[in-house]
């Protein structure tokens, strides 16, 4: 088995902009539930909640939002979503931002207007401008479901006007995978649908999670099995139609049923997506998995990360995140635990050490492997790493982590001296200095690019397909190109449709096992 060794964070060399405040809390509050985003320039948001208590005491308050810049100058000031009333809690904030920077904010808001187990909840909604104003005020999305916030929501956003949730509800008595898409202004493009067939009360699913694709519409939506901690996952057209042969409860994600977790979900083409989660095979661990041909086609599960985690303990939430890149580089974070028991039988003497660590990891013939070994990114043991015990139970805050494909930022929220959770956000390069997994072969790509001015020069085998965005991030051109040649832009004098005007654009080659950037600049 592969010893993964911890680095440090005085060990990076590639550190972009040391940890800083996300902002302030309101007095004797923390700042949990991390969120992040970053768009194809490196401008992010990151969204948290506010509480009077740690994530997990069932107080949490307030829901804020706060844009900077690529190198973490804030855009904005911090914006607190409306909520219906004062009183209500928020779980489980869902951020997504889509390739021009647009952003929608989605989270689940509890009516306290009852005080027993099945409080009215309410899925909300809220659009930002890639300048970070918000466009329109929150508004509800799913109204009055017996959902929970220990049952997550799942948020996809595409660069079409459309975005897809999933949420856990009754269907008849049981709990179920709702599935429902909206446009950009949040009104339903359909109507709601359950992934699976409906069990009433023999079979419970939870923790639902989707992905959408951004040029044919497709979803792959995965869910979580709580009776046998199965990961389960199917996907549907662009009409709501299942792809993949209907399975009634869903098709597993691991064949050999070996249980895990909330199962995150991204897009790689119009053809491949891949599945991250926490598979329960000992020692646990974080697994990654690549589906072709819509999902019909299954490559070999990876072994991301085997280390003892805090994630790791059989928790269907999932503990981790992560994000992937437009040239299929990903990077993932979790929280590692360290306990320090003293020779005592009194448990409010427990310490705790939370620390966020990851990975940085790269998907190469329709695998995801790992590039790099577990880092930590936040500073060493100290006093005020100390996570608290309440009821015996660790409030752990997960991080966040958004990409593009020249930087990272990390976000992730930890003790200060006076026991308040705090929110920080770190940003690094992809080339961090953390050392490379024993396991991980170099990158070496088929395909050469050189660009100059009003041209792009490759060197490919086969055919690949050439897309070119403009710096807003708009997809402009998609071109298919073979061997070795030269693109040039179209000249003014042709026709309108296919006249690139001057300006900075960023071309990718792609084919089915590799890909490639440049920046090219047109100047007529």
């Amino acid at each position: 088995m592969l010893n993964i060794s911890l680095l440090a964070l005085t060990l990076w060399g590639d550190v972009l902009v040391q940890p800083f405040r996300i902002a302030e809390a309101e007095p004797g509050h923390h700042q949990g539930c991390v969120r992040a985003a970053m768009a194809p320039d490196g401008h992010f948001a990151v969204a948290w909640v506010d509480s009077l208590q740690p994530h997990g005491a069932s107080l949490e308050l307030d829901l804020y939002i706060r844009f900077f810049d690529r190198d973490g100058n804030p855009l904005t000031d911090a914006y607190k979503i409306t909520k219906m009333a004062d009183t209500n809690r928020i779980y489980w904030p869902c951020l997504e931002m889509d390739t021009a920077g647009n952003v929608v904010l989605v989270c689940e808001e509890e009516d306290r207007a009852r005080f027993d187990d099945l409080d009215n909840h309410y899925i909300r909604f809220q659009r930002f401008a890639p300048d970070g104003s918000p466009v329109g005020s929150a508004q509800t999305l799913v109204p009055q479901r017996e959902i929970h916030g220990s049952r997550p929501i799942g948020l996809s956003l595409a660069n079409s006007d459309e975005f897809a949730i999933a949420w856990c509800a009754p269907s008849t008595l049981g709990y179920g995978a709702w599935v429902q898409r909206f446009n950009r202004e949040g009104y339903p493009k359909d109507k709601a649908f359950l992934a699976h067939d409906d069990f009433g009360t023999s079979v419970y699913f939870k923790h639902p999670q989707v992905a959408l694709k951004n040029d044919a519409g497709d979803l792959a939506v995965t869910w979580y099995e709580f009776d046998s901690t199965y990961p389960r996952f199917q996907v549907f057209d662009a009409a709501d139609e299942s792809i993949l042969p209907w399975e009634p409860m869903g098709h597993l994600v691991n064949e050999d049923k070996s249980g895990g977790s909330r199962v995150e979900a991204y897009w790689l083409d119009n053809d491949r997506f891949v599945f991250f989660w926490i598979d329960y095979v000992w020692p646990w661990h974080i697994a990654g998995r690549v589906f072709a041909d819509r999902g019909l086609t299954r490559y070999p599960i990876r072994r991301l990360v085997h280390d003892s985690l805090a994630l790791t303990w059989p928790d269907p939430v999932g503990r981790f995140a992560v994000a992937v890149s437009s040239d299929e580089r990903f990077a993932e974070t979790h929280t590692r635990s360290y306990t320090d028991r003293p020779d005592t039988s009194d448990p409010s003497k427990l310490r705790w050490w939370d620390h966020g660590v990851g990975i940085l990891g790269y998907i190469q013939d329709n695998e995801p492997i790992r590039r790099t070994n577990l880092f930590e990114y936040t500073p060493p043991w100290g006093a005020d790493t100390i996570n608290s015990i309440i009821n015996n139970w660790p409030h752990v805050q997960f991080p966040a982590v958004g990409v593009c494909d020249d930087r990272i930022v990390w976000v992730y929220s930890r003790f200060n001296t006076d026991t308040i959770f705090e929110a920080f956000a770190m940003i690094t390069d992809w080339d961090m200095g953390v050392g490379v997994a024993e396991s991980s072969p170099k990158i070496v790509s088929p395909i050469q690019l050189s660009a100059s001015l009003n041209q792009l020069s490759y060197n490919l085998p086969g055919q690949a397909s050439l897309t070119l965005y403009s710096a807003d991030g708009r997809r402009v051109l998609t071109e298919t190109i073979q061997g070795k040649g030269t693109w040039t832009p179209s000249p003014p004098s042709s026709q309108p449709s296919s006249h690139l005007p001057s300006g900075v654009y960023f071309a990718r080659v792609k084919n089915n096992s590799a890909s490639a950037r440049a920046k090219v600049v047109i100047l007529h």
